[in-house]
Parts: structure tokens; C-alpha cells; sequence
């Protein structure tokens, strides 16, 4: 696979990576290294399982996430036949992140309560399917929902990802425009990140208080922190983060009225986005870049980009 491939499907892998490793775990019950247990021999069931996971977190690798949701859900009738509990739960959290990376939200939520209703699953399975459902309502513009999902992972478990839990509070706080309760709240993530080692969370914290900075007309502070989100972004390899703080910077360019800098910034996120196969943010980079353009006087390159946009669509349906 390509390396710009690798890079398009870097932040899902990013985001299921700790669910995978727990279905392996879970589908073949081969529980040394998920909790110092001995080793059970595996039966036919669970080695297809296995099988099904495996082939699944491959074409993930290669960007084909419609055959990755066909072996999850083989995956997921294997555990069902043998009430492989947890190894259900997994699965399920597994497609419905898959049906949320492919837009299909209603589905996604139809996962994620499945899972969130099982009985005796551990609390920190129900508090991951909990933090996906806030992180999809925070999308539908939903912070009423979003904010009581979250409580709910919160209130669940906390552990190593307890960080994430506070940057979606901040998130929240911070589309309702309670800045400084999302600025307290942003904090409160980077110290966790921080002290659990959490280095892709800690880099969302950073961004959100540097989302936070802008917002409040702080723009020095916000360049600074974004610069360092950028560094953890880079050092991960994370191509959608990398995109998203770039734009970020770019963001403040143009609050300052300096739209060729603006420009160079969307066009370098546009170059990240475009290369590692991120339709959504080189979509997100020409609608950015198009706005500058126009800022600035440039009708023509703000209607260029718009077209790009266009024909980038067209191409996206054949």
C-alpha cells in the first residue's frame, strides 16, 4: 500500500485501535498481555473469529472499509454463536466507529446502544460506547445529548482515556461558547494526557485551548499552541490532525487580515488532506482557501477553488 493510503486511513486506525486489540483479546480468548491470565486453548469458533478480525484490520490497513464492516459482522456471528460477551461488544463498537467514519450515523447509533446495553460487559466497554455516542451528537449538533453521553463515560470509567472524556466536555463547552469553562475543562485533558501518556489526546487538548485562544482574540497564545499540537500531530503521523491544525493556523491568519499567509497554510492542509485520501478535509481545505482568496479580492482563485471543490465531487460519486 501506498504511503499516502497508509496516511487516509491513519486516524481510524488511531481511534479503533485499543477496540481492536481488546476484540483479538476477547474473539480468541488468548488473555496474556490483556490481563496476565493463562492461555485457554482456542476452539474452531474462536480461531475464525480470529480469522475474521484479522482480515478485517487489513482491509482497514487498505483503505477498504466496506469490506472491513463485512468481516467485523462475520466476526460478530461467530461471537454471537459461541455468547463470546465481550468479544460481542468489541465487534460491535468496531462497526459502529465504521459506520460513523462512512457518514451512516443512525447505524452507528444502533451499535453503539446495542453494545451500551449488554449485559455483563466490563464498565470500560460501556464507557467507550458511551463517549462514541456523545462524540456523534456533538457532530449533530446535539450538546444537550453530547453532554449527558459523556457524563455517562465519565461515570463508567474513567482509566488511561479519562483525558479524552474532558477534551469532548471542552468541545461541548465550547460550541454552547462557554469559553472559559472550555478553556478549565481543556486543561483539566492536558494534564491527564499528559500524566497517562496520551500523546494523540494531548494534542487534541492543545488544539482546543488554542481553538479557545482564537476565539478570545488571543492569537500569539493560539499559534503557540497549535505549533505544538502540530509537533504531536507529525510525530504520529496522524494526516486528518495534521490537516485540521494547519487550517487552524491558517484560520488565524485570516482573523489578522493576512490572507496570503492564510492561503499558504490552507494549501499546505490541502496538500496533506489530498494526498493521504481525505476527501472531507481536502473539501474542508478548498472551502477555506476559497474564502481567503476572497477576502483578500480574488473573486477568480476563490471561484477556482469552489470549482475544484465541484469537479473533487463528481469524481467522489463515479
Amino acid at each position: 500500500m501506498s504511503d499516502s493510503r497508509q496516511a487516509a486511513v491513519k486516524s481510524l486506525r488511531l481511534k479503533i485501535k485499543s477496540l481492536k486489540f481488546k476484540a483479538v483479546c476477547c474473539s480468541l480468548f488468548i488473555v496474556i498481555g490483556c490481563g496476565g491470565a493463562q492461555t485457554q486453548t482456542l476452539s474452531s469458533f474462536h480461531l475464525k473469529a480470529i480469522e475474521y478480525n484479522q482480515n478485517a484490520a487489513k482491509a482497514l490497513e487498505n483503505g477498504d472499509y466496506e469490506k472491513a464492516l463485512g468481516y467485523y459482522m462475520e466476526a460478530l456471528k461467530v461471537n454471537r454463536s459461541i455468547e463470546n460477551t465481550e468479544g460481542i461488544a468489541v465487534n460491535l463498537l468496531n462497526i459502529a466507529v465504521l459506520y460513523q467514519k462512512k457518514g451512516n450515523t443512525s447505524n452507528a447509533h444502533e451499535f453503539f446502544d446495542i453494545a451500551f446495553s449488554m449485559p455483563d460487559i466490563s464498565n470500560e466497554i460501556r464507557s467507550d460506547a458511551a463517549y462514541e455516542k456523545a462524540r456523534i451528537y456533538l457532530k449533530e449538533k446535539n450538546t444537550a445529548k453530547a453532554k449527558e453521553w459523556v457524563d455517562k463515560a465519565l461515570s463508567l470509567n474513567r482509566g488511561l482515556r479519562e483525558g479524552s472524556r474532558w477534551n469532548l466536555m471542552g468541545r461541548i463547552a465550547f460550541a454552547e461558547g462557554k469559553y472559559e469553562e472550555a478553556a478549565a475543562m481543556a486543561n483539566t485533558a492536558v494534564s491527564l494526557n499528559r500524566e497517562n501518556k496520551q500523546r494523540a489526546e494531548e494534542s487534541n487538548s492543545l488544539r482546543l485551548m488554542a481553538d479557545i485562544n482564537a476565539q478570545k482574540g488571543l492569537y500569539s497564545e493560539a499559534r503557540e499552541l497549535y505549533k505544538k499540537s502540530l509537533e504531536i500531530d507529525k510525530e504520529l503521523g496522524d494526516s486528518k490532525k495534521i490537516a485540521i491544525t494547519l487550517r487552524g493556523i491558517g484560520m488565524l491568519s485570516l482573523k489578522q487580515g493576512h490572507f496570503q499567509d492564510a492561503v499558504i497554510f490552507y494549501m499546505r492542509a490541502y496538500d496533506v488532506s489530498s494526498s493521504a485520501g481525505d476527501t472531507e478535509g481536502t473539501s474542508e481545505a478548498l472551502d477555506s482557501m476559497s474564502d481567503a482568496y476572497r477576502k483578500s479580492g480574488n473573486e477568480k482563485k476563490a471561484e477556482e477553488m469552489i470549482e475544484k471543490k465541484a469537479d473533487m465531487e463528481k469524481e467522489k460519486k463515479k
